[in-house]
């Protein structure tokens, strides 16, 4: 199971198209994007369906413009059929500072993710003790840099943020995370679409459960 993570765009709209397009190539099952600007996820959805087609042929020569609109027809087809498949794949979540939170942008959510319960926030200090009581995986931004903690059979899982002008030593990622029966991993990517790190927990569980993968 793969889970693509995102956060803290902050209107970063250009590097959250990036990110997307690269977790959408890595094969992400599901994308959580942790907030904090829950319109950045439009935003970028918006500037994906608007880019210029490329149907990599020439100008149509004379006679021939109806087999060129059906083919920009096609390909146009393509670019909504699977924009609208991204977006069912993503899960957001807003700040609690973020004026758009609504019954519609929440703060929380509880998702199902192969049998196990993830729980996603985009600050963990609004966890609450059931949170951390139930849930497998614990998701959140406001985080300058990824990190994959264990505790026990529960992971606190961030894949830094994408904010522009980030420091040198803080520099904007994104992350997958993949888990199986006997692992937990979260790969992370830097602004370039390079892998940058590893890391690798083992799955320790609860007395009575287990993280189950299907």
């Amino acid at each position: 199971m793969r889970i693509g993570l995102a956060s803290d765009s902050c209107g970063n709209t250009a590097l959250l198209v990036r990110a997307l397009d690269a977790l959408d190539a890595a094969g992400a099952d599901r994308i959580f994007f942790l907030g904090a600007r829950f319109t950045d996820v439009d935003a970028a959805m918006a500037a994906r369906a608007q880019s210029a087609p490329s149907t990599g042929a020439p100008p149509p020569p004379a006679g021939e413009d109806e087999a060129f609109l059906r083919e920009v027809e096609g390909e146009l087809r393509s670019r909504i059929e699977t924009a609208a498949t991204r977006v069912g794949r993503i899960v957001r979540i807003a700040s609690r500072s973020c004026r758009e939170r609504a019954p519609s942008a929440p703060g929380k959510l509880l998702e199902m993710v192969g049998g196990a319960l993830c729980c996603l926030v985009h600050d963990k200090a609004d966890l609450t003790r059931d949170d951390i009581a139930n849930a497998t995986f614990l998701f959140h931004g406001n985080a300058d840099a990824p990190a994959l903690v264990r505790f026990g059979p529960r992971y606190f899982v961030t894949p830094g943020h994408l904010r522009a002008s980030a420091p040198a030593d803080r520099p904007a990622t994104w992350a997958v995370l993949e888990f199986e029966s006997e692992r937990v991993e979260l790969v992370v990517y830097g602004e370039d679409g390079r892998e940058r790190e590893r890391l690798r927990e083992e799955v320790v569980a609860a007395p009575g459960a287990r993280v189950k993968v299907r």
